[in-house]
């Protein structure tokens, strides 16, 4: 009998102390759209995460994975490290979707708080009333980019007309420089690359068209202008004609969902655009973020042009 008692206490201690471990690890400001300031919020300590009104908050952000996800974290932690110290909040968490409508969705149902979308999601991103816009990145010295339709030197290809019955390879068909952007200059030329490829494939990367192109596999290709550096040697590169360029696309807008208290959603993109490379702090929260050289502040109109151009192609789909 005494052995069956200390069994049966035994049992009942691991069975208590699961269950406090379970409700430690339930974090209830981590519910969807639960982020408000604490009732009591101490000024007098000297961290200002910690007399923050906040600083039992997680905050979400979501974007889309362009590599695997571990090293994604890996990438992101410096730069979500600093956003929840300058923010005052008890972390920021990266959270990944499959693509930038998800992400949206996500957004608006307070799944995440924060939202890194794609130059070519910013114009659904702007017209939604829920939805705040922020920022965008500084790559390269510019808030804008380019895409290129690219073929080899010796190919004889030398406008657009000349792709015809050609093989051709796209990155992605959301893609603004690599797909959206080359399309509607295409369609503009009298090329219809739905009809006119004699064989078309998406390669994913922009980096894949650049090689893929170089190496005879397709006669052309398009991606986004700075692709081509990923040739290092420029002997290489001197092989490759561009044939065409797009106008400039904005970058990519960074979004708060506008359910958040208005003076959070102020700390949040305070902290964005306190964010550059000109001190070591910061190019050390940089350096793993894709080029991303600062944050500058955002005009919904910086997307007009995009706009025109999904318009265009949805006029030719509905021909």
């Amino acid at each position: 009998m005494g052995k069956k008692l200390i069994t049966l206490m035994l049992i009942s201690l691991l069975a208590v102390s699961f269950i406090g471990c379970c409700k430690q690890n339930t974090d209830p400001n981590e519910k969807k759209g639960s982020i408000q300031p604490s009732a009591n919020t101490s000024n007098t300590d000297s961290n200002a995460s910690s007399s923050s009104p906040y600083k039992d908050q997680v905050l979400r952000l979501g974007r889309i994975p362009y590599n695997n996800s571990s090293q994604m974290v890996i990438q992101h932690e410096a730069f979500l490290k600093y956003l929840a110290e300058k923010i005052g909040v008890k972390a920021v968490r990266l959270q990944t979707a499959p693509d930038y409508s998800s992400i949206l969705k996500k957004l608006v149902a307070g799944e995440i708080d924060i939202a890194w979308m794609a130059s070519m999601s910013a114009v659904e991103a702007r017209n939604n009333p829920e939805v705040e816009m922020l920022c965008k990145p500084v790559r390269y010295g510019t808030t804008s980019y380019r895409g290129i339709v690219l073929a080899r030197q010796d190919s004889g290809i030398r406008t657009l007309r000349d792709l015809k019955n050609k093989k051709f390879a796209w990155v992605d068909k959301e893609s603004a420089s690599a797909y959206l952007f080359p399309k509607a200059m295409m369609l503009e030329a009298n090329i219809d690359p739905d009809r006119d490829f004699a064989e078309v494939d998406t390669l994913g990367k922009h980096d894949n068209v650049v090689y893929n192109v170089l190496l005879g596999k397709y006669d052309a290709g398009a991606c986004y202008d700075d692709a081509r550096n990923t040739l290092k040697d420029k002997s290489k590169r001197d092989e490759l004609i561009i044939l065409a360029t797009t106008q400039d696309i904005s970058n990519e807008p960074l979004v708060c969902r506008k359910s958040l208290p208005q003076d959070l959603r102020e700390k949040i993109k305070s902290a964005l655009l306190s964010l550059n490379n000109k001190t070591p702090e910061g190019r050390e929260i940089l350096k793993d973020l894709a080029d991303v050289q600062g944050f500058v502040k955002v005009d919904p109109r910086d997307y007009d042009s995009i706009e025109k151009v999904l318009k265009a192609l949805e006029n030719h789909k509905n021909k």
